[in-house]
Protein backbone atom coordinates (compact mmCIF):
# COMPACT_ATOMS: atom_id res chain seq x y z
CA UNK A 1 0.00 0.00 0.00
CA UNK A 2 1.19 3.42 -0.70
CA UNK A 3 0.73 6.94 1.02
CA UNK A 4 1.69 9.86 0.29
CA UNK A 5 3.21 12.25 3.72
CA UNK A 6 3.17 16.33 3.04
CA UNK A 7 4.76 18.51 5.42
CA UNK A 8 4.73 22.44 4.97
CA UNK A 9 7.92 23.73 7.04
CA UNK A 10 7.30 27.16 8.74
CA UNK A 11 9.76 29.83 7.37
CA UNK A 12 11.57 32.51 8.69
CA UNK A 13 11.56 35.14 6.03
CA UNK A 14 15.00 36.66 7.08
CA UNK A 15 17.59 35.20 4.98
CA UNK A 16 18.97 31.82 6.08
CA UNK A 17 22.50 31.18 6.16
CA UNK A 18 24.91 28.47 4.79
CA UNK A 19 23.48 25.28 6.99
CA UNK A 20 20.68 26.05 8.53
CA UNK A 21 17.84 24.27 9.42
CA UNK A 22 14.98 25.93 7.34
CA UNK A 23 12.00 25.39 9.42
CA UNK A 24 11.79 23.64 12.28
CA UNK A 25 11.08 19.51 12.82
CA UNK A 26 9.64 17.94 9.79
CA UNK A 27 6.93 15.16 11.65
CA UNK A 28 6.18 12.77 8.59
CA UNK A 29 3.21 11.10 10.00
CA UNK A 30 3.31 7.44 8.80
CA UNK A 31 0.08 6.63 11.01
CA UNK A 32 0.20 3.19 9.90
CA UNK A 33 0.76 -0.48 11.69
CA UNK A 34 4.03 -0.62 10.73
CA UNK A 35 7.69 -0.65 11.41
CA UNK A 36 9.32 -0.92 7.41
CA UNK A 37 8.90 1.58 4.29
CA UNK A 38 10.10 2.41 1.75
CA UNK A 39 10.58 5.85 0.55
CA UNK A 40 9.37 6.15 -3.04
CA UNK A 41 9.12 9.76 -4.66
CA UNK A 42 10.77 12.87 -2.78
CA UNK A 43 9.14 15.70 -4.12
CA UNK A 44 10.00 19.41 -3.12
CA UNK A 45 7.83 22.77 -3.99
CA UNK A 46 9.11 25.84 -3.58
CA UNK A 47 6.44 28.80 -4.72
CA UNK A 48 9.03 31.37 -4.24
CA UNK A 49 11.43 29.76 -6.83
CA UNK A 50 14.99 29.71 -4.96
CA UNK A 51 15.47 26.56 -6.27
CA UNK A 52 17.69 26.27 -3.12
CA UNK A 53 20.10 23.07 -2.86
CA UNK A 54 19.30 21.47 0.47
CA UNK A 55 20.46 17.69 2.47
CA UNK A 56 17.23 16.52 3.98
CA UNK A 57 18.49 14.61 6.88
CA UNK A 58 15.62 11.78 8.55
CA UNK A 59 15.56 10.66 11.49
CA UNK A 60 13.63 7.13 13.36
CA UNK A 61 13.10 9.60 16.37
CA UNK A 62 13.05 13.23 17.16
CA UNK A 63 16.41 14.80 17.12
CA UNK A 64 17.94 16.86 19.78
CA UNK A 65 17.42 20.94 19.58
CA UNK A 66 20.72 21.79 18.09
CA UNK A 67 19.62 20.03 15.39
CA UNK A 68 16.31 20.84 14.53
CA UNK A 69 15.70 24.46 15.14
CA UNK A 70 14.84 26.77 12.64
CA UNK A 71 17.06 29.35 10.88
CA UNK A 72 20.41 27.66 13.94
CA UNK A 73 23.00 26.21 12.23
CA UNK A 74 22.06 22.18 11.59
CA UNK A 75 24.62 20.83 14.74
CA UNK A 76 23.15 16.97 15.45
CA UNK A 77 24.91 15.01 18.48
CA UNK A 78 26.23 12.08 18.67
CA UNK A 79 22.47 10.75 19.95
CA UNK A 80 20.84 12.38 17.19
CA UNK A 81 23.98 9.97 14.49
CA UNK A 82 22.52 7.22 15.98
CA UNK A 83 18.92 7.55 15.26
CA UNK A 84 19.74 9.30 11.34
CA UNK A 85 17.89 7.09 8.53
CA UNK A 86 19.62 8.69 5.98
CA UNK A 87 20.20 12.02 3.90
CA UNK A 88 18.83 12.80 0.88
CA UNK A 89 20.32 15.37 -1.11
CA UNK A 90 18.10 18.30 -3.32
CA UNK A 91 20.75 19.82 -6.11
CA UNK A 92 19.50 23.16 -7.49
CA UNK A 93 20.05 22.04 -11.07
CA UNK A 94 16.98 19.78 -10.27
CA UNK A 95 14.34 22.48 -9.59
CA UNK A 96 12.10 22.46 -12.95
CA UNK A 97 10.58 26.24 -12.92
CA UNK A 98 7.36 27.86 -13.97
CA UNK A 99 6.53 30.72 -13.68
CA UNK A 100 5.22 31.35 -10.54
CA UNK A 101 6.89 28.02 -8.57
CA UNK A 102 9.17 25.52 -8.93
CA UNK A 103 9.80 21.81 -8.67
CA UNK A 104 12.08 18.98 -7.91
CA UNK A 105 11.23 15.30 -8.25
CA UNK A 106 13.58 12.55 -7.00
CA UNK A 107 12.13 8.76 -7.63
CA UNK A 108 13.69 6.69 -4.54
CA UNK A 109 13.65 2.93 -3.01
CA UNK A 110 14.88 3.56 0.48
CA UNK A 111 13.91 1.15 3.25
CA UNK A 112 13.63 2.83 6.40
CA UNK A 113 12.80 0.62 10.05
CA UNK A 114 11.01 3.18 12.37
CA UNK A 115 11.04 2.63 15.97
CA UNK A 116 7.65 4.23 17.05
CA UNK A 117 5.40 2.30 14.04
CA UNK A 118 4.17 5.88 13.64
CA UNK A 119 6.09 8.69 12.28
CA UNK A 120 9.67 9.59 10.77
CA UNK A 121 11.41 13.09 11.19
CA UNK A 122 13.23 15.44 9.03
CA UNK A 123 15.36 18.30 9.06
CA UNK A 124 16.13 20.35 6.04
CA UNK A 125 19.42 21.77 6.02
CA UNK A 126 20.43 24.47 3.26
CA UNK A 127 23.62 24.84 1.41
CA UNK A 128 23.23 28.38 0.36
CA UNK A 129 21.37 31.35 1.42
CA UNK A 130 17.88 31.49 0.38
CA UNK A 131 15.49 33.85 1.68
CA UNK A 132 12.06 33.05 0.97
CA UNK A 133 9.22 35.52 1.01
CA UNK A 134 6.10 33.73 2.78
CA UNK A 135 6.32 31.21 5.63
CA UNK A 136 4.59 28.36 3.44
CA UNK A 137 6.96 28.40 0.55
CA UNK A 138 8.11 24.98 0.47
CA UNK A 139 5.69 21.66 0.60
CA UNK A 140 8.61 18.88 1.25
CA UNK A 141 6.57 15.46 0.16
CA UNK A 142 6.65 11.51 0.21
CA UNK A 143 5.46 9.03 -1.23
CA UNK A 144 6.11 5.61 1.04
CA UNK A 145 5.29 2.19 0.54
CA UNK A 146 3.95 0.35 3.53
CA UNK A 147 5.51 -2.74 4.09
Amino acid sequence: MYKSLSVVPALTLAAYVANDCVGALLTFAVAGNTNSIALKRLTVIDADVEDAAFNLHLFSASPAAAARTDADPYAPVAADLAIKLTTLEIAVADYVDSASDSIAIYELDHALVLTDNTNFYGVLECIATPTYTAADDLTVKFVVELR
